[in-house]
């Protein structure tokens, strides 16, 4: 009796939870598509603990990815929609719905997400909506404000949407921004709570995601493969300072080797994909973990199935040896992005890089362990970086530096940015690299993303050309690059410089861009510079 009433009690409190994939917004094309993987890990926590998630709605997917329009004229360039309407969406939210979790994972998701909550709430006025992604982590208080949402999670949302669907006073839930009932505001403060065993953490649902159509295009663009977009961990333990990672709270944790590379087996039987994508924040930060995650990956290959690897986030330069980069080839990697950023010294400390005075050494020795592994590699590039706050004490007092260091009124360090003796000094490096048998170099425009040091830098000398981004993208599309969407403006770097030098890198250096797969000419994925630009 005592476990039939429990049963009915639980039937009660049970959630019926629709998941939303925001739109997605690009120059004139796709070039790539989420697996939604967020939604996944959510909705899975979601239903192991008794919610029923009774839809899940990507407006890419049933057609969609073919659907597009042109509703942002913004101050860099024009911007299109692409993705089923609103109207579509809203559509399909079934009535019996409780609670509705919305997924922003870019800063320029607002463009669409705003008007979508919006429209949402004007005919479910009584469904709780939530909103969730690196929008929601970076800018909480303008989400909830200008989208009408109810409630907005900074950071890993697993535990926290859980908790809502339990019903939980929100006030009392870490992690929320949410409006209660008399309409005021409030930050619950507080990190979201956050799982210290991810193991614990189920498979992100590959019931209700729709992998057929997802493996078909990846999240970098490949149209080629059958692919399948995996994290083996979560977090980096550094704190590079234009990276967004910190931002979201994140400690270091990995899944188990097991877990990993059950996933990958259950993929491959399920989807017959042919390509991994493993996107970790820092998948070589623990070396014994990762020689047996490319060692399961090898021996999968060595039963027969060919099985491609790439991990398009880059890998930690100061965490490869000569036994990883070996480990790295066996498992089919297809190339490997080591990420250079700049090639002055000066540069990697106001970027706060670990190792900064060796990293440039430990890139090159890396790309000589690649040469004997036969695995080619390229490298990321980081244009025309403003400069920054000092904060490792090993990098204070250098005297070689002293004439670019400053203080603001509180006597805190900071360091001058790229200017045209940086610049050349990154030429010369890469023509080594090049000459060293690089593929190619991927040149980033120096992008100042919210919540970052690197955003309160600019921000705080006066170094934004947009301080007000209401109608400025925050992301590059490199599809269509001016000088407009530059964004950063510095005494020892002038917009127009830092888009010549970037223009410089694209035509001195073949360009392998890892935002995109294609076949040009029989070799994919290398792009000229001219190709880039078209």
């Amino acid at each position: 009796m005592e476990k039939r009433e429990e049963n009915i009690e639980h039937r009660l409190l049970r959630k019926k939870v629709c998941l939303i994939a925001c739109p997605w917004l690009f120059y004139n094309e796709v070039e790539f598509r989420s697996q939604q993987l967020g939604l996944g890990y959510v909705g899975a926590y979601a239903e192991e603990n008794g919610h029923l998630i009774i839809a899940f709605i990507d407006p890419m997917m049933e057609g969609g990815e073919a659907i597009s329009e042109e509703v942002y004229n913004l101050r860099q360039q024009p911007i299109r929609r692409f993705g089923h309407s609103d109207e579509w969406i809203i559509g399909r939210i079934p009535k019996e719905t409780d609670i509705i979790g919305i997924n922003a994972p870019f800063t320029d998701s607002r463009l669409a997400l705003y008007p979508l909550v919006k429209k949402i709430k004007s005919i479910f006025s009584k469904i709780t909506v939530v909103v969730g992604g690196v929008l929601a982590t970076t800018l909480p208080r303008e989400v909830i404000e200008e989208s009408g949402a109810d409630i907005v999670v900074r950071g890993e949302g697993e535990i926290a949407f859980t908790r809502i669907l339990n019903d939980e006073p929100w006030e009392n839930i870490p992690g929320l921004v949410c409006r209660l009932p008399d309409g005021t505001i409030k930050d619950t403060g507080l990190r979201v709570e956050q799982f210290r065993d991810i193991d614990k953490l189920p498979f992100p649902s590959y019931r209700f995601r729709p992998m057929e159509e997802y493996v078909t295009l990846s999240t970098w663009g490949n149209r080629v493969d059958r692919t399948l977009h995996l994290i083996s961990s979560r977090g980096c333990p550094f704190d590079c300072q234009f990276c967004s990672s910190p931002e979201k709270g994140q400690r270091f944790r990995a899944f188990s080797t097991e877990r990993v590379l059950k996933e990958i087996r259950f993929c491959i039987e399920e989807f017959g994909i042919n390509r991994i994508e493993i996107a970790d924040d820092n998948f070589t930060f623990n070396k014994k973990r990762v020689l047996e995650i490319l060692d399961g990956i090898a021996k999968i290959r060595e039963k027969g199935h060919d099985l491609k690897c790439t991990f398009p986030n880059g890998v930690m330069l100061e965490k490869m040896d000569k036994e990883v980069v070996f480990a790295i080839a066996r498992a089919g990697v297809e190339i490997l992005y080591l990420p250079v950023e700049s090639g002055d010294e000066r540069i990697l400390v106001a970027m706060n890089k670990f190792n900064a005075f060796q990293h440039l050494d430990q890139a090159l020795q890396v790309a000589d362990w690649c040469n004997e592994a036969k695995l080619p590699f390229s490298c990321f590039l980081i244009v025309g970086y403003p400069g920054g706050k000092i904060k490792r004490s090993s990098y204070r007092n250098v005297p070689k530096y002293e004439e670019f260091y400053f203080r603001d009124s509180k006597g805190n360090s900071y360091i001058q940015g790229e200017d045209e003796r940086s610049f050349e000094k990154t030429l010369k490096f890469l023509e080594k690299f090049h000459y060293m048998g690089s593929k190619g170099i991927t040149p980033l425009i120096t992008t100042p993303l919210p919540g970052t040091e690197l955003y309160e830098f600019c921000e705080k000398f006066g170094y934004l050309v947009f301080p007000d981004s209401t109608d400025t993208l925050v992301t590059v599309s490199y599809a269509a690059v001016t000088p407009e969407v530059v964004q950063i403006n510095t005494p020892w770097c002038s917009r127009e410089d830092l888009y010549k030098r970037w223009r410089i890198l694209m035509e001195a250096f073949p360009t392998y861009h890892n935002v995109r797969k294609l076949k040009l000419n029989g070799d994919e994925g290398i792009l000229s510079g001219t190709q880039m630009k078209k």
